[in-house]
């Protein structure tokens, strides 16, 4: 009897041994993103790998909930795949992965701005038969993994940037304005000497410049006008016909005595 039961766990050991290690292995089998830690706020292409199907049934779709903050998300599927992205829901469908195949499913966007945190992606494998909730987040912020956890990343802190690299990608156009002050030119009033014309007799006239800084002025000596002119011209004009006139009357009467006395004789 003793020798039968023996017999019977020798052969039972194996079987059990076989069942568990399965059973360990598909537990151990997480759905964990790549890269499993990144700068927060950054923009990422993540990554989440299927290693197997729903006990041997084929993945036939994959329902995967963004954390809190990320934005601007885009699905990129495998070939053969779709993508779409409703509201903080990424969907991929439209394919088949076989249950002993892994395939990956990326995402790309930009992560929460809040570093030195975990964020999750809760998903729901969905197969022909069956499915399988990667959903367990920790309540208590151990950390601490569930039986189907969800896809965790670390956020860290922002890639801190050089001197350089921030002038470069932050650097801000500076127009200069250039302001020309009003400038006002004073141009000192030049002062012309006054030139004095002094009449001289003779056949020579010479005339001298004489210079006065204080003058304003141009003093020329005083000219004969015009009409002064006009008026010594009249008077000269009437003196020669005065005097041609007397002449002319003198010559008459000379005449004419002359004439008296030839008749006489």
């Amino acid at each position: 009897m003793l020798h039968r039961q023996l017999r019977r766990l020798l052969l039972c050991t194996p079987l059990a041994a076989a069942v568990a290690l399965a059973a360990g292995s598909s537990a151990l089998a997480h759905i964990d993103p790549d890269p499993q830690d990144a700068p927060a706020g950054s923009e990422q292409r993540i990554s989440f790998t299927v290693e197997h199907g729903c006990d041997g049934s084929p993945t036939i779709q994959l329902d995967l909930r963004l954390p809190d903050g990320m934005t601007e998300v885009t699905a990129a599927p495998p070939d053969g795949w779709n993508g779409a992205v409703v509201d903080d829901v990424v969907t991929f469908s439209g394919g088949s992965l076989p249950a002993d195949e892994e395939g990956a499913f990326a995402i790309v966007g930009t992560l929460p701005a809040t570093p030195d945190v975990t964020v999750y992606f809760p998903t729901v494998q969905r197969c022909e038969v069956g499915e399988i909730r990667w959903i367990d987040v920790p309540s208590d912020g151990s950390g601490a993994d569930g039986d189907e956890p969800a896809p965790a990343m670390r956020l860290t802190a922002p890639v801190a940037t050089t001197t350089s690299e921030a002038a470069t990608t932050t650097a801000t156009t500076t127009t200069t304005s250039t302001t020309i002050a009003d400038t006002t030119t004073t141009v000192a009033p030049t002062t012309v000497a006054p030139t004095t014309v002094t009449p001289t007799t003779g056949p020579e006239t010479t005339s001298s410049a004489a210079t006065t800084s204080s003058a304003a002025t141009t003093s020329v000596a005083p000219t004969t006008t015009i009409a002064e002119a006009d008026q010594s011209d009249d008077s000269d004009t009437g003196a020669i016909v005065v005097a041609v006139a007397v002449g002319a009357a003198a010559a008459l009467v000379a005449g004419l005595v002359i004439w008296q006395l030839r008749r006489r004789s």
